[in-house]
């Protein structure tokens, strides 16, 4: 009986320190409904004493392998979601150097900005993985201070099935950019 008690509690021990429990910071929705989809809160962090990061993934997904994620981040400061932009997209044209796929479109609306790219990983002359990121950025007031808010949708392919995806992204488009115009995120903080 002792042997089995000490079991137990063994492995309770190892399922603790596997089991990873993340904190939802703010508020905006879970599931998040996007383009037909719902995304359920599964990953956070707070890196910053300014800065909040949470994580979505469709049921069945995982973060080491998905092909669909929506993210919502949240940092208070001033800057401006064209500031923000510029500032992806110098990172996007540095990553041009060594990544032959990264391209990008910027749309603008009344302030608030979209920016989708795409981006590829590849081995040996071969492309692993190709992602399209739609980025949604405005500027919020949040509990009386200046927040910039990203919200973002990331799909992606694997091997085989990456020419078939690249080649669907332009009638994909239309859809993603009328589905973060329409979503209206607004993170309540805190989360109650």
């Amino acid at each position: 009986m002792k042997a089995i008690v000490t079991l137990i509690i063994y492995l309770l021990c190892c399922l603790g320190l596997n089991a990873q429990i993340f904190s939802e910071y703010f508020n905006v929705g879970n599931p998040i409904k996007y383009c037909g989809t719902e995304f359920s809160f599964v990953w956070s962090a707070h890196p910053q004493e300014n800065y909040f990061v949470q994580e979505y993934l469709p049921k069945g997904e995982s973060l080491e392998h998905y092909n669909q994620m929506f993210t919502v981040s949240v940092i208070f400061w001033d800057r401006t979601p064209l500031e923000s932009v510029k500032a992806k997209i110098a990172e996007l044209e540095e990553r041009k150097k060594t990544d032959p796929i990264t391209n990008y479109l910027v749309a603008e609306n009344n302030g608030e900005y979209i920016l989708e790219f795409i981006v590829g990983d590849s081995s040996n002359g071969k492309m692993n993985i190709v992602e399209v990121d739609v980025h949604y950025y405005k500027q919020m007031t949040i509990n009386g201070r200046n927040a910039s808010v990203l919200s973002f949708y990331s799909c992606r392919a694997y091997g085989d099935d990456i020419k078939s995806f690249i080649q669907s992204i332009p009638e994909k488009r239309n859809g993603w950019y009328e589905g973060m115009s329409n979503l209206k995120i607004n993170p309540k903080f805190p989360l109650k």
